[in-house]
């Protein structure tokens, strides 16, 4: 069980679902990673506050930023929602659109500067908890889908499309129900939304979840196969909210997050649920396979070629492609080069990696490692995570490969030299004309300027 970042059980956290501010706690952060390895948190943004119509302070945004600073201190990374209430006994508890428009301007930019932290934002604003269902309002329609007109949809993927141009194009956006994003963008519209499942293993496809093809609720196969196809590289995250069994059980839980891609699920709700898994002796299997799981299988070095094989043996793929390097470690200096992304790192597959280890370093003895950090942010505690033992260099965020390779090459000792324009004039500094000139000296692969006046 290993603090990978954006995968796992996470923590639900609110600013207040009675209006103002309720900062995070930075010492409630780094302990869910100690104690709980858990680095991913829900942040649900309340702005009861502006229901009205009114901006969202600044005194609200400064606050924001305070709280992504303490959520990147710890290491972690967090969900984002924004919701207006939750509760329908308000007298106003959807503002409108053109409303919900200005207040998305106003957040573009502290969810820009805090991008790399940021896993996913749900597309929340409209309805209770912002789950897009019950809204008391004539723009957006309230309850069942299938009643909406279409001027409602069409104000509802207004929204959405605020949040896919605006928003930082590398945060994933996430809908709440597959029937959604099918009417709004289609059968095979993947982009950049999955979904987030706040009724995980309920009853009647999901509480709405899937539209249901029979009378026992069951999801039809062609929302199950929408969803699979379009949370390939999409974020799958949510809760469970009731006892349902056999499918809240544990063999049943596990399948189940496996054919939906599941990355991240809330560790706060359905406690009875969550417990049930603690007592019955999956919640640790959860803990580790939920989200990517990479395996080392082997490496091995031959010919001056070094091969490595991997498995995603985990529920889900990554949601954000990374780069990937080898790293060449003489315990004085080291080298990194790119060598691959992430992007064909898919579950349930073997990946084989052979790479080619003439890189211009050193003569000398290396320790070899693979290091995949975050595009965003260098912080260790981003970068991945193998999940074999004794594989990690924690101080570096490195994977061990456990290989020890030897560079011991001829030096080259050629010499280079350039007139002051930078063009090339021979390999000698017998007979030239008197002026400045540039000499380069190539050794063993490593290359000394020097700057000579004749």
């Amino acid at each position: 069980i290993i603090n990978n970042p954006e995968r796992g059980f996470y923590h639900y956290t609110s600013t207040g679902s009675n209006g103002g501010y309720n900062l995070l706690s930075q010492t409630t952060l780094q302990n869910y990673r100690t104690n709980e390895n858990i680095t991913v948190i829900q942040r649900q943004f309340f702005l009861r506050d502006f229901i009205s119509g009114v901006p969202i302070s600044t005194s609200y945004l400064a606050n924001m930023q305070t709280d992504f600073n303490r959520i990147r201190a710890a290491g972690a990374k967090v969900i984002v929602r924004f919701t207006y209430s939750s509760s329908s006994s308000t007298t106003v508890y959807q503002p409108t659109k053109a409303q919900i428009l200005f207040h998305m301007k106003q957040l573009v930019n502290v969810l820009t500067v805090n991008k790399d932290i940021i896993v996913s934002i749900q597309a929340g604003f409209i309805g209770k908890y912002g789950e897009w269902y019950y809204t008391g309002s004539s723009e957006f329609g309230d309850g069942n889908f299938t009643l909406l007109t279409n001027a409602q949809w069409i104000n509802r993927k207004e929204i959405v499309d605020y949040m896919i141009n605006n928003f930082p194009p590398e945060i994933p956006i996430q809908l709440r129900y597959v029937f959604a994003k099918q009417k709004m963008y289609g059968n095979t519209f993947v982009g950049r939304i999955g979904f987030y499942n706040d009724s995980f293993l309920g009853t009647w496809g999901d509480s709405g979840t899937f539209v249901v093809s029979s009378s026992q609720g069951q999801p039809s196969t062609a929302d199950v196969t929408y969803w699979q196809n379009n949370t390939f590289n999409n974020p799958v995250s949510g809760e469970t909210n009731m006892l349902n069994p056999p499918r809240t059980d544990c063999l049943n839980a596990m399948t189940e997050m496996n054919r939906y891609n599941w990355g991240l699920i809330n560790k706060d709700y359905f406690l009875n649920v969550i417990s049930g898994w603690q007592t019955n002796g999956c919640f640790s299997d959860i803990q580790t396979k939920i989200g990517y799981k990479f395996e080392l299988i082997s490496s091995t070095i031959t010919n001056n070629n070094i091969s490595i094989s991997l498995k995603n043996s985990g529920w889900a793929n990554l949601i954000r492609n990374r780069k990937v390097y080898l790293v060449f470690d003489n315990n004085i200096n080291e080298y990194k080069y790119e060598i691959t992304t992430t992007s064909n790192w898919k579950k349930n597959t073997i990946i084989n990696l052979s790479i080619s280890l003439n890189y211009p370093v050193p003569n000398g003895t290396y320790k070899l490692y693979l290091h995949i950090p975050d595009n965003s942010n260098t912080n260790v505690n981003y970068a991945i995570q193998f999940s074999n033992i004794n594989v990690w260099i924690p101080q570096k965020g490195y994977n061990d490969l456990f290989q020890t390779y030897i560079k011991n090459t001829a030096p080259s000792n050629v010499l280079k030299v350039y007139n002051i324009s930078g063009s090339y004039i021979g390999n000698s500094v017998e007979n030239l004309e008197p002026g400045i000139y540039i000499l380069k000296f190539y050794n063993d692969g490593l290359i000394e300027t020097k700057k000579i006046k004749i």
